[in-house]
């Protein structure tokens, strides 16, 4: 593969990578993308090995051929805890100082 189409390549995989809002950008996958553009790696052999591993991470390749059983994602002590957790992350980059504190405050106290 020559440095044009693994430029090309990877131009495509950040445009298509989705953003993490949690990590900084310093140390985002975008920001590894941005560096690979500005200098592919020189042995073309890596380069592509390193797309392809790219492109079946964006597909879900790995996902889709080993698929988590119901029981793992949803455990008896606690079966809302993936859940709870994915609306956490989701929520966590939005709120502010004052969302913050009234989230830790909620948490110390629980009423049943």
């Amino acid at each position: 593969m020559s440095r044009q189409q693994l430029t090309q390549h990877y131009t495509r995989i950040l445009t298509r990578w989705p953003v993490d809002l949690l990590r900084p950008e310093e140390r985002s996958f975008q920001h590894l993308l941005r560096q690979r553009i500005q200098s592919p790696p020189t042995d073309s052999a890596v380069g592509g090995k390193e797309v392809n591993a790219a492109y079946l991470l964006l597909d879900n390749t790995f996902t889709k051929q080993f698929p988590l059983p119901q029981s793992l994602m949803k455990p008896a002590s606690n079966p809302n805890h993936y859940t709870d957790l994915a609306r956490e992350l989701e929520e966590a980059p939005s709120r502010t100082w004052f969302g913050n504190f009234a989230k830790r405050v909620k948490n110390m106290v629980r009423f049943k």
